[in-house]
């Protein structure tokens, strides 16, 4: 929040608290006395609090954990647990900004540093420094090897750089730290389909569907894959009502990419029968096929690259 967010809500909520002690307060009376039993209690539901919240967070539920820690009290949330919890919930809410200053702050930690390098380079990632993201996760990984995203977020930073070589690597380490894990997965069959390997791209994103069949970032990435190779019927199996129009866009545009132009026209077409709304990448998608058919060395430059 800004600093005048906050104002604004500390303000009332001092408000509210003036006016029920008003209501059911009267003269001369005592406030309650506060045993250590209650203090007992107190506290046991601060941790109990804190502890869903971190089971949340494990469990990608970013926003609820969120929730869960903003009922925590301030002498709560200074603890450096509490201030990691928020930190991963701030860089899963897709908050790198505010998630990075956070992880910084743990630095001096030493039972948070290497997660706290992390957390750096994986949010140092989302804003795009992939530089300095890398060389954060290096430091991750040097003082803990176990850390799968660390390694997983390495795998990313070298593809973007083109250093094949570097992303396997990493990757492979990621899978050693957690085995079998769908997102290392998933972004490994992402680095293959990069490389134009779309076979095996094709079989790591089934591995990381195997493994986590709630993954539609995979199934999405699989129809790439299986479009890559003509495989256009097979990318199409399983496919919702509502994911019809983007997915068969997505074909059509890797289609017209191979120079199947029969085929990315059909899929143009079918994706804009298929939509509720006026289906505006379909329709220039077919407007650039129209290009690419007359002058095959044209390059499609108004199409629509396909989601990831």
């Amino acid at each position: 929040m800004r600093n005048g967010q906050t104002t604004s809500i500390m303000a009332g909520s001092i408000l509210i608290a003036l006016a029920l002690t008003g209501l059911t307060g009267c003269a001369g009376s005592r406030p309650p006395e506060v045993n250590e039993a209650t203090l007992h209690a107190s506290a046991h539901s601060l941790e109990a609090t804190l502890a869903m919240a971190e089971a949340d967070l494990a469990a990608r539920r970013y926003q609820l954990a969120f929730q869960r820690l903003a009922r925590l009290d301030k002498a709560t949330m200074e603890t450096n647990r509490a201030r990691y919890a928020m930190a991963e919930v701030l860089l899963g809410l897709d908050r790198p900004h505010e998630a990075l200053a956070r992880f910084e702050a743990l630095q001096a930690d030493a039972a948070f540093q290497s997660r706290a390098w992390q957390g750096m380079g994986l949010a140092q990632l989302a804003l795009g420094n992939t530089g300095e993201a890398a060389n954060q996760l290096d430091h991750a990984v040097a003082a803990d090897a176990t850390l799968w995203r660390a390694w997983a977020g390495l795998g990313r930073a070298h593809d973007q750089h083109k250093d094949w070589t570097a992303s396997a690597a990493a990757y492979d380490q990621g899978l050693k730290a957690n085995p079998g894990s769908p997102i290392i997965l998933n972004n490994q069959g992402m680095s293959l389909l990069l490389q134009h390997r779309y076979a095996e791209a094709a079989n790591a994103f089934e591995q990381a569907i195997a493994h986590d069949p709630a993954l539609e970032t995979a199934r999405a990435n699989l129809r790439i894959a299986l479009a890559w190779q003509g495989r256009y019927d097979e990318a199409l199996v399983g496919l919702h009502q509502e994911e019809r129009p983007n997915s068969l866009n997505n074909i059509g545009f890797v289609a017209m990419l191979r120079g199947d132009h029969r085929a990315a026209q059909r899929y143009f077409s079918q994706a804009m029968e298929a939509s509720a709304v006026y289906h505006q990448g379909a329709a220039a998608n077919l407007e650039a096929l129209k290009l690419v058919s007359k002058a095959p060395q044209v390059a499609p430059q108004t199409a629509n690259t396909p989601a990831p």
